[in-house]
């Protein structure tokens, strides 16, 4: 009798996890073309020219990514050739270093385009978005 009681209590405790579904959704920070509307003022026009632009800059960023990610797979995997010399290894360490300049390079280059895009009452706004931008860069995964 009572394994029939836990057996019945185990699967309604069960089902009834099983068809709760978690209504709490965290709030979805906007995007930052969005953040560019809201908080900075951007107008329709100037949406017009940034997103051409963002789309460009996206494509160009996922190459690089790529050839970076590329590039340390091969440095890494130098380490089960124990004949590869030190100073080999460290210049191919150096164009893992060289990657990564070229694409902050570009994130930087690309921020100054956008900030000409403002007006002169914007850039106050479009600068003070930079904190943000730069945590979200920089910030370990999980933590932005």
């Amino acid at each position: 009798m009572i394994i029939g009681v836990l057996l019945i209590t185990n699967l309604t405790v069960a089902l009834f996890f099983y068809n709760h579904k978690c209504t709490v959704e965290t709030p979805k920070t906007p995007g930052f073309s969005e953040r560019l509307k809201q908080e900075v003022g951007f107008t329709p026009d100037q949406m017009k020219v940034l997103e051409p632009r963002k789309k460009l800059f996206s494509q160009t960023m996922h190459e690089h990514f790529e050839k970076l990610k590329n590039t340390k797979e091969r440095f890494y995997y130098q380490m089960y050739d124990a004949s590869i010399p030190d100073s080999l290894i460290e210049a191919r360490a150096d164009s893992i270093g060289n990657e990564q300049k070229r694409i902050d390079l570009l994130v930087i280059r690309h921020f100054k385009d956008i900030r000409m895009l403002c007006t002169d009452e914007q850039r106050p706004k479009f600068d003070s978005l930079l904190p943000f931008i730069i945590h979200r860069m920089t910030a370990p995964p999980g933590k932005k």
